[in-house]
């Protein structure tokens, strides 16, 4: 996807979510939206599912984890769930996978029209979009496999602008959400275990 689109991606995601830390810290959520595109990587590291998701599964398990290494720092968190959010938007971007037959400039076009319509299905309310199923993970590792499972569907569908869209969308929303109720349930774990040993 463009940058713009992952910044589009991104600023629907803060304005529906309830995590107050994510409206805090949305400046370095929108910033890891869009770092993939900008780091020397890019150069090199294609944004596909075969390329990237060891390292995305990596920063799901850290991200989860609520007493880990980023539970002082708050910007390094969002900034990083938001690097998750481009890599799963381009694992479900046609152009970035192993199927698509096109060259660059190919891959260049379909971006330019998926940028616009992505732009205008943001803009429609919520509740009229594709509906997703709001899904409970018990750990870092269902949600990573729900993510490759999802992909596995993906491929095997008729494959347009619009189906890219609503899997985008729909993927990035729950992934983000797992992670936040992962890391809270964390949180929880964390706290009883306190309560128990006092």
């Amino acid at each position: 996807m463009r940058k713009k689109s992952h910044i589009s991606l991104a600023r629907d995601i803060v304005r529906n979510s309830e995590d107050e830390g994510l409206r805090k810290h949305k400046w370095a959520f929108y910033l890891g939206s869009i770092l993939p595109d900008i780091k020397p990587s890019f150069l090199y590291k294609k944004h596909e599912i075969d390329g990237t998701f060891e390292q995305v599964k990596k920063e799901v398990r850290e991200l989860s984890d609520s007493h880990g290494k980023y539970r002082e720092h708050a910007t390094k968190y969002y900034r990083n769930l938001g690097q998750i959010t481009h890599y799963i938007a381009d694992y479900f971007t046609f152009p970035h996978n192993r199927t698509y037959p096109g060259n660059l400039k190919d891959h260049c076009s379909y971006e330019e029209v998926l940028k616009l319509r992505l732009r205008e299905y943001l803009k429609t309310d919520k509740k009229d979009r594709w509906p997703f199923v709001q899904c409970h993970f018990g750990s870092a590792e269902a949600l990573c496999d729900f993510i490759k499972l999802r992909h596995e569907e993906y491929l095997r569908r008729k494959i347009d602008v619009e189906e890219d869209i609503r899997h985008i969308v729909s993927l990035n929303y729950q992934v983000v959400e797992g992670i936040r109720q992962l890391a809270e349930q964390g949180k929880l774990h964390q706290y009883l275990s306190k309560k128990r040993a006092a």
